[in-house]
């Protein structure tokens, strides 16, 4: 999405349902198979139904929206959000752990619904501030989230998983 791009949302932006978690599970699958992560399809269904669930809790454990190109249509993007406590922001703040957007509906606004629908939930509830990361040469969400108010953190991010495979 380049900054001057100001088409209007052609689609709805919503809280995904229960009935919805095989759809969202296709929709990580799709995201970590093109960034070369090997994964089953199976355990990201199971994982999308426990955050639809978390996500629907009051008070939410997780934030979840999903886009769809009408209201009729399957979701063709997600965004899961976690809170967390931050040091650099003194408080609660949100990480979005995920945003994803098929490439056949990409540049069409999604993207930067579904991260402004995580901004407002963050000014609405008080929180600090909100992390993420982008993988280097992602040059659409690199844009997105500067033209969005983000700025770029110097940071170096690590991961240790406990199962012993790694990426």
């Amino acid at each position: 999405m380049s900054p001057d791009d100001d088409r209007e949302l052609s689609g709805t932006i919503d809280a995904p349902t229960p009935s919805e978690a095989e759809r969202i599970g296709e929709l990580f699958y799709e995201d970590m198979i093109e960034l070369g992560v090997e994964v089953e399809l199976e355990d990201l269904t199971e994982m999308a139904d426990h955050i639809i669930e978390g996500a629907r809790s009051d008070p939410p454990e997780c934030l979840a929206w999903v886009a769809r190109p009408d209201e009729t249509d399957k979701a063709a993007g997600v965004i899961v959000a976690n809170f967390q406590w931050s040091l650099k922001f003194a408080g609660r703040s949100i990480w979005i752990e995920e945003l994803y957007v098929t490439p056949d509906q990409r540049r069409r606004g999604f993207g930067r619904a579904l991260v402004e629908h995580v901004v407002a939930y963050a000014e609405e509830h008080d929180l600090e501030g909100i992390d993420l990361e982008a993988y280097r040469g992602n040059t659409p969400a690199s844009v997105l989230y500067r033209t969005t108010g983000f700025r770029r953190l110097g940071r170096e991010r690590f991961y240790y998983t406990l199962d012993g495979d790694y990426l």
